[in-house]
């Protein structure tokens, strides 16, 4: 048994185990890190890179009335471009909703059943939902292409600039409304205080 037990042994003695070759690992890439440190130096904090001026909004028209900010600008632009999509799909869907059933109808219809029995069936009774349904599938186009807007890029980054025949044009950069925190909130409150005046006046 014991020379069975021998021969199962490792050749070599005892090895390193699990633990230290970690922390023989980190140790040679610590070293490595700090040999690269001074070896080629390091030249300092950068000043001119400054990610986080891509989320600032500037003033591209100011419009101020007293302490009222209502100045145009990169978020309005995308809420705007989103407002208008969102028109142009209720007006289009509309006009399509005719008394035989075509493709936009019946998949309008399959939307509104899924949305009155998902989304608003365990909140609502049938004729709030009927009622309520044109709101929630607004709210839904206009999220929908505010995020996917935000998948485009368009010339709205005006911290860096195109010089193009001495003209300053705004580099392409990616954005969206929603990521700005006052649309949530925005959206928020306009669902709460509905929903709870809704609920007041039903019961």
């Amino acid at each position: 048994m014991e020379a069975a037990s021998a021969s199962q042994r490792p050749a070599g003695g005892g090895g390193l185990s699990t633990k230290a070759k970690v922390f023989l690992g980190l140790g040679a890439y610590l070293a490595t890190a700090i040999a690269f440190v001074l070896i080629f130096g390091d030249a300092g904090k950068n000043e001119e890179f400054q990610p986080q001026n891509e989320f600032k909004l500037d003033a591209w028209i100011p419009i101020k009335i007293g302490p009222l900010d209502l100045s145009i600008t990169r978020a309005v632009l995308y809420l705007a471009l989103a407002s208008g999509l969102t028109m142009w799909a209720m007006v289009w869907i509309s006009k399509r909703m005719v008394e035989k059933p075509n493709r936009v109808q019946t998949a309008v219809e399959v939307a509104f059943d899924m949305t009155k029995n998902n989304i608003v069936g365990t909140s609502l009774e049938g004729r709030l939902a009927v009622k309520w349904f044109p709101f929630i599938a607004t709210l839904f186009f206009f999220i929908w292409f505010s995020n996917m807007i935000g998948y485009l890029p368009l010339p709205t980054n005006s911290h860096e600039t195109i010089d193009i025949f001495g003209l300053a044009i705004p580099s392409f950069a990616i954005y969206a409304a929603t990521a700005n925190l006052s649309i949530p909130l925005a959206l928020t409150l306009v669902v709460w205080v509905s929903y709870h005046v809704e609920g007041v006046r039903e019961k």
